[in-house]
């Protein structure tokens, strides 16, 4: 740790309670809420950029040994300069829609709360900050104006809530069983119930497989804005501490790699089935979160390239002239929302020269050969996802609906993009992005025809019954994994 760092501890804990200092000043002067959100949102990006670029690292922590346990270090960089830059994006965005006091509010105690998850390392403060993420996106939600969005949003609490009480009781046993709640003491005990039930916990939060099924209809019914909070950044509040949990302890990758493929596939068949726009984002969502927890060597910058690229998207779907996927064709769009939607959507799909290329390239150079094969075939089937959405002609309009926040978060990605892409990129590379590309339309081309002929449909998973299954069933197969005493099924040149 530098002296320069050694000192800083006071301005970082003064860092961590400004967003919740700021919605205490925004209920009473409501007239601050533009300065205010502007200043904790670009402090969020700067502490998150500095800890990247720099390399920094401050473990802090404090009320003594059974306090909050804090580490700033480069991982939890991205998800920082993630939440900053969604957050700017949203506020840009959600100004124009006209959002009042109490919006603004739990937007501060949201990126409060995602900040504090981001740095802390033990697991009660953890829960803590995660149930406040959870009531502030509770409370967004309702911010809906859709018949079902007070459901929607008490089926999400509900949801939220069930696994993190199983976390809690995970939380507990390892107590009980050292003496300790920071994360190294978890790490350190043997395979069972404890970890089964905090990961249950986790995957819940960052969306992955069967317990990220509260993704789609959520979306579907949210405001424009919060999804891209939902999907961009919130998601990964739970994805962070998985990557912590397999930096102290390969062996859990064992564990948290099947489960990320599996939902990796999941996600991906049913976006490419998807009727609704946003729908089909979201299931895209439970596609990459599933990429983004196979490895904290390149978790981070998955992460980031994802979040910026979907909450940007998401933030278009206002402007869009409907959500119906079967009409998308007939209706165009003007110059000024296609570009952020082709920018998004390619990068998602890892063509060249946006960060999305650069990510998926670290992550398949983080995997065995095998496991980066199939990360390659699973791009492909993001290309036929998002060739659904390139499907809408463009039209002209000499006074174009201007998304300034979508537009704000595709800079990065097509900047930095450029910039890494065009030191590092090769000739085998661009041919491998250009041959995904060309495999990608072609498997959309051949499931247009299928659903022209009217394919068979998959089954609803969005019951309140099948959410709670889910959660069962994906801490019966962990417990089942543990005690079958598997190894780690990732390894790689990089990881």
């Amino acid at each position: 740790m530098s002296d320069l760092w050694s000192l800083s501890a006071p301005p970082l804990v003064i860092w961590l309670l400004g967003p919740y200092l700021a919605a205490f000043v925004v209920a009473l002067l409501p007239a601050l809420s533009p300065a205010l959100i502007l200043l904790c949102s670009l402090a969020t990006a700067f502490l998150g950029g500095w800890a990247v670029l720099g390399g920094n690292r401050l473990e802090l922590q404090l009320l003594q040994e059974y306090g909050v346990s804090l580490s700033l270090d480069p991982l939890a960089g991205w998800f920082l300069l993630l939440a900053g830059l969604v957050c700017l994006g949203v506020w840009l965005e959600a100004r124009r829609q006209g959002w009042d006091r109490s919006g603004w509010l739990q937007l501060l105690v949201l990126l409060g709360a995602l900040n504090t998850s981001f740095l802390t390392t033990d697991l009660v403060s953890l829960y803590v900050s995660l149930e406040v993420v959870a009531i502030s996106a509770f409370l967004l939600i309702l911010r809906g104006a859709t018949a079902n969005a007070g459901w929607i949003a008490l089926r999400y609490l509900l949801v939220s809530n069930t696994a993190m009480g199983l976390y809690l009781i995970g939380a507990a046993l390892v107590y009980a069983q050292s003496g300790s709640f920071r994360f190294e003491a978890l790490a350190a005990l043997a395979p069972g119930a404890p970890l089964a039930l905090v990961l249950v916990g986790l995957l819940t939060k960052s969306g992955v497989f069967l317990n990220g099924l509260w993704l789609p209809r959520t979306h579907a019914e949210a405001p424009a804005e919060v999804s891209a909070l939902l999907s961009g950044v919130v998601v990964s509040a739970g994805a962070l501490p998985l990557l912590r949990l397999q930096q102290l302890n390969g062996a859990f990758t064992g564990l948290v790699a099947p489960i990320g493929l599996a939902s990796a596939a999941l996600g991906l068949v049913y976006a490419l089935t998807a009727s609704d726009a946003k729908r089909l984002l979201a299931w895209s969502t439970l596609a990459q979160m599933g990429l983004v927890v196979l490895t904290p060597a390149a978790g981070g910058l998955m992460a980031l390239s994802h979040g910026l690229a979907k909450a940007g998207l998401f933030l278009t779907a206002r402007h869009w002239p409907g959500l119906s996927l079967q009409d998308w064709r007939k209706r165009p769009l003007v110059w000024s929302l296609l570009l952020p939607l082709w920018l998004g959507s390619l990068s998602i799909a890892a063509l060249p020269p946006l960060l999305g290329f650069t990510a998926k390239k670290q992550l398949q150079a983080a995997l065995s050969p095998e496991l980066g094969w199939l990360v390659l075939l699973l791009s492909i089937g993001s290309v036929a996802v998002y060739a659904r959405l390139w499907q809408a002609p463009w039209r002209w309009s000499p006074r174009p609906p201007l998304c300034w926040g979508a537009l704000l978060l595709m800079l990065p990605l097509l900047l930095v993009g450029l910039a890494v892409s065009s030191r590092q990129a090769d000739i085998p590379d661009l041919l491998q992005a250009l041959a995904v590309l060309g495999l990608g339309l072609l498997l959309h081309l051949g499931l247009e025809r299928l659903r022209a002929g009217g394919g068979p449909e998959l089954p609803q998973l969005d019951r309140l019954s099948d959410l709670l299954g889910g959660l069962g069933v994906v801490g019966a197969g962990l417990l089942l994994a543990m005690a079958g005493g598997g190894q780690p099924l990732l390894t790689g040149g990089a990881g």
